[in-house]
């Protein structure tokens, strides 16, 4: 049944990023299909004569999603789930993945390193594959050094898919996700391509005007160019309007563990192994 589910995962997938493509290519097919769905009409009928292929795409992604749903929650309900606050099963049907979310300057990356060494996971930075994805030179590279160029937003799911290659690369079952999701939209970028959703959220609380120094501190030897006052209050104002109703949503879903980081990074890590425990 968990082969079953993750096939229809995979295929879900797909369909999902097919649509996107034609969401951007053609939206009055998506909006005429989206008509004829609530009219009770096959969204062919809608698209007709309109001479796109995302006709038959759409038709095909709303006839197989409700069965693709229903086989996934099939799948989920045959595995076992981890409780709260231990490891998942090792029958369990997805990697175990921690979203490490805090403010810039909270210690995250200091904190992530400790717990690679003691804990056996990888640690995977979205911004940094964002960084080397652009740089590869391949077209879809390009396309995404470009896009930032000109001031536009990459798609979610161009992130979500450099976590999932690198995870998968990686041959590992365990892994920090630092830095991610910043926002909603990443947040269900992820739930929809990848097909689960994250074990916890490890949250590093940390006052403003402490991680204000941390900051200033490493750009006197750090050479990065966002370690200036102007940058690090963006920065600062970003995570609390759009990382923050990340980590709320989950705290209402009993998800976060939260360390308090305004201390010595040894005591810190006091605290941050105590929730990682169950991985010894």
């Amino acid at each position: 049944m968990r082969q079953v589910a993750r096939a229809a995962r995979a295929s879900e997938r797909a369909l999902y990023s097919t649509a996107r493509a034609y969401e951007a290519r053609a939206p009055l097919v998506v909006a005429e299909g989206n008509a004829a769905v609530a009219a009770g009409s096959h969204p062919a009928v809608a698209a007709r004569g309109f001479g796109f292929a995302a006709a038959g795409a759409f038709a095909t992604a709303a006839a197989f999603t409700p069965t693709a749903v229903a086989l996934c929650a099939e799948g989920e309900e045959a595995a076992p789930a981890g409780a709260e606050g231990s490891a998942p099963s090792s029958g369990s049907a997805h990697p175990t993945v921690v979203f490490v979310l805090g403010g810039p300057g909270a210690g995250k990356g200091t904190q992530c390193s400790n717990i690679v060494n003691d804990f056996g996971f990888v640690h995977l930075s979205a911004g940094d594959l964002l960084r080397a994805h652009m740089k590869s030179g391949s077209e879809d590279g390009n396309m995404v050094a470009e896009m930032i160029k000109n001031g536009q937003i990459v798609p979610s799911v161009v992130t979500v898919r450099l976590l999932l290659d690198a995870m998968k690369a990686s041959g590992k079952e365990r892994f920090l996700i630092d830095g991610f999701p910043r926002n909603k939209e990443n947040r269900d970028a992820w739930e929809v391509t990848a097909g689960y959703d994250c074990d916890f959220v490890l949250f590093f609380d940390c006052p403003e005007d402490v991680m204000e120094r941390r900051l200033l501190g490493r750009g006197e030897t750090s050479g990065r160019t966002d370690d200036n006052i102007e940058s690090i209050k963006k920065r600062f104002k970003t995570f609390v309007e759009s990382s923050m109703p990340v980590v709320d949503y989950y705290a209402g879903l009993k998800k976060v563990r939260s360390v308090n980081s305004d201390q010595s990074p040894d005591e810190v890590y006091a605290q941050t192994k105590g929730h990682f425990a169950a991985f010894v």
